[in-house]
This record gives C-alpha cells, sequence and structure tokens, in this order.
C-alpha cells in the first residue's frame, strides 16, 4: 500500500494562506490539512484602562466563528480545482506557531502563506513563519508574497 503523503497548511483566512492552501492543492495526491489557529479572545480589561476596553471596537475583524471562517478559506482555495484532493478542516483554540508545530509532527509537509506586508519578510519572515521553520518536525514551505495573487 502506497503512503500517501499530509500535508499541513496553516490557514487564517488571507490572501496568502489561501495561496499556501492552493500550493499544497496542487502538489498531487495526498492527505491535505487546513490547520486554523484560533485564539480566544476573552473579556479582560487591564486595570490601567480605566475601563475601557481598548479593543472593544474592531472594525476590520473578521466575526464569524472559526470553523466558518476555515470553511470559506478552503472553499475559496479549492474553486477550479476540480481533482483536488478533499482537505480536513481543523480548527485548533492557541497560538498559531504551537498549532502548526504540533500538526507537523503528523505530517510530511508543512505549508503556511508569508503575509508580505512587510518588505522585510523577504529577509525575515513573520512570527508564525519563523517559528515553524525553527521548530516544525517536518520540511516547512513558505509561499512568498510574489505568489499571492
Amino acid at each position: 500500500m502506497e503512503h500517501r503523503k499530509v500535508i499541513v497548511v496553516g490557514v487564517d483566512g488571507s490572501p496568502a494562506s489561501t495561496a499556501a492552501l492552493r500550493w499544497a492543492l496542487a502538489q498531487g495526491p495526498s492527505t491535505v490539512e487546513a490547520v486554523m489557529a484560533s485564539a480566544r479572545v476573552g473579556g479582560f480589561v487591564p486595570a490601567v484602562s480605566l475601563g475601557i476596553h481598548p479593543y472593544a471596537h474592531q472594525p476590520e475583524a473578521d466575526h464569524r466563528h472559526p470553523e466558518q471562517r476555515l470553511h470559506d478559506a478552503v472553499t475559496e482555495a479549492v474553486t477550479d480545482m476540480p481533482d483536488a484532493p478533499e482537505v480536513a478542516e481543523i480548527v485548533v483554540v492557541g497560538d498559531a506557531g504551537a498549532a502548526l508545530v504540533q500538526a507537523s509532527l503528523r505530517a510530511d509537509l508543512l505549508v503556511i502563506g508569508a503575509k508580505g506586508r512587510d518588505p522585510m519578510v523577504d529577509v525575515f519572515p513573520g512570527g508564525v513563519a519563523s517559528h515553524c521553520v525553527r521548530h516544525a518536525a517536518c520540511p516547512v514551505v513558505v509561499i512568498p508574497p510574489a505568489l499571492v495573487g
């Protein structure tokens, strides 16, 4: 029986993560796991805030449930890819870097997208990318901003 490679893809709903997922899907027969790490936002208000929550108004925040955001991202990525393998959608509560490193323990390859908002990303990958490159238990592919679009 042939071993199907397992590709874990870090997904956060950004164009970079969609590009990473598309790249992973194009790698041929494999099992693809899309992993979204979701940090819980609590109601903690620091004592020095005088009761004014600094994060109360987040106009750019995506308020959809993490499972829905992940499903929407996967649906967008597989558009126009009729032969795409099935994607397992996994939402993990916690730090993205730690969640992806944990997922890398069962993977043959970890794929993440570089954000590309900072010109230094070509020289120094972002926090999650750096963490994954340093600590993952499998090879890591970072999709560069030039492939996003």
